[in-house]
């Protein structure tokens, strides 16, 4: 078990979870030796954390409350040069505009800038969508002096209502004049849409030619259950990379933290995840330094994806199930992600309750057809199945699982007995919020 005590969980514990204000705390998250966690100022936080970084957010209108709603992060102009980037998007088939215009005629390696909106997902908005994504880019492409194809576009919100052309443009022109080197804080709410709270990190990374930073922010609490990385994000860092070493550190990263996670298990049209790389530190990746720029990525990113769960449109836990003793990966992902988008489990963690029969259920389902006569289940620590069967707890065990269960996290340990493989996932609860925010919320 580890040593950590559960962390009592409140009501609507969103930005007060571990996750977001003690990340020391939590269990679900490491950094490697020599890693910490930076507060930051209020101002120079995520994205502008590393150097050679500017970004604003501001009220282009596009949201009826008058909220911030248009954001720009862009490489200082005299980092550009020596500047990469990398991307990864969505894997639905219902794309939306920018998504495609990103993916597809964009310069994924050689990004200088990213405009995002939020407010209107431009997702199945046909041709004329397209149109205003384009207008998007060489909107802002003009704006900051770069090719339209160095320019990275991504929207959220509402899907199948027309983006507002004239609004989001007078915003980029709005934005464009603003961009500061303290702009991160503005940028990462600007991009906010059911979001509790701005959800922004960065870290430190002592390597051998000198410190490095890595920031980063994203949004996402509900329609998260990602097929390449989640919702937005958006991760800066002031290393010097190859273009090579950025997509390959960042498909990485993301294929063990976004991948990892379910609020709900549903695959956004618009997931999409961006790396710039300013350079700007001077400090180029020697290859030993890699396994521990992989793993201070890795823990920021999980972080990030860990705060989407905590805030989960109403979640009050966040839950790791790790699947081992499988015959292969592919079925021990396949079991951990069953958990993790099971409605019986992610309403039972809810209610603090160690229902292990929904969890079982949920593994056998995933594997339709096969037996594990040897599967075990703790929860929190507990064993509470042996050989596929239930066990009869004693007193201080029931004790126990019930504290484990009231956590804001609950870890959740599947042993199938029957090879060496295994898999993990990340979940949130579902409760009445959950509901409640998306039986208003018109899509």
């Amino acid at each position: 078990m580890n040593p950590r005590q559960p962390l009592e969980a409140t009501e609507g514990s969103g930005p007060d979870h571990p996750v977001v204000n003690s990340p020391e705390a939590s269990r679900f998250l490491s950094l490697p030796e020599g890693v910490r966690w930076e507060a930051g100022a209020v101002e120079r936080t995520g994205v502008t954390y590393p150097e050679g970084f500017r970004a604003t957010g501001v009220a282009a209108g596009l949201k009826q409350s008058g909220a911030l709603d248009l954001g720009i992060v862009e490489i200082a102009p005299e980092f550009r040069e020596e500047s990469v980037s990398a991307a990864v998007f969505t894997t639905n088939a219902f794309a939306a505009a920018p998504v495609v215009l990103s993916r597809e005629q964009s310069d994924v390696a050689g990004l200088q800038a990213l405009v995002m909106n939020s407010g209107n997902a431009n997702a199945c908005t046909g041709e004329a969508g397209v149109q205003v994504a384009r207008q998007m880019r060489a909107c802002t492409a003009e704006l900051l002096a770069v090719a339209d194809e160095a320019v990275g576009v991504a929207s959220t919100g509402i899907i199948g209502k027309p983006l507002d052309e004239v609004a989001v443009l007078e915003g980029i022109r709005m934005a464009a004049g603003r961009l500061d080197r303290l702009g991160g804080g503005f940028f990462a709410q600007s991009i906010m849409t059911t979001d509790r709270f701005p959800k922004v990190c960065q870290v430190d990374v002592p390597l051998t030619g000198g410190t490095v930073r890595l920031g980063a922010c994203a949004k996402g609490a509900g329609m998260i259950a990602p097929g390449m990385a989640t919702m937005l994000a958006a991760v800066t860092t002031d290393l010097r990379l190859s273009s090579e070493q950025a997509q390959r550190l960042l498909s990485g990263a993301a294929a063990r933290s976004f991948n990892r996670v379910s609020v709900d298990g549903e695959m956004s049209t618009n997931d999409s995840v961006f790396l710039l790389a300013s350079g700007a530190s001077g400090v180029e990746l020697q290859s030993e330094d890699l396994p521990l720029f992989a793993e201070a990525l890795d823990g920021l990113l999980l972080r990030l994806a860990l705060m989407m769960l905590a805030d989960g449109e109403g979640a009050r836990r966040v839950a790791r199930v790790e699947v081992r003793g499988a015959p292969d990966e592919v079925r021990a992902a396949k079991a951990a992600r069953a958990v993790a988008d099971s409605l019986l489990v992610k309403t039972a963690l809810h209610g603090a309750d160690p229902n292990w029969g929904r969890i079982l259920s949920a593994v056998g389902a995933a594997l339709a057809g096969e037996s594990y006569p040897a599967a075990g289940l703790r929860i929190g620590g507990v064993r509470v199945v042996q050989d596929a069967a239930g066990r009869e707890l004693s007193s201080d065990e029931v004790s126990l699982l019930a504290s484990a269960v009231r956590g804001s996290e609950v870890s959740l340990e599947v042993d199938l007995g029957a090879g060496p493989a295994g898999a993990q996932a990340y979940f949130s609860d579902i409760g009445h919020e959950y509901v409640a925010i998306n039986a208003e919320y018109h899509t």
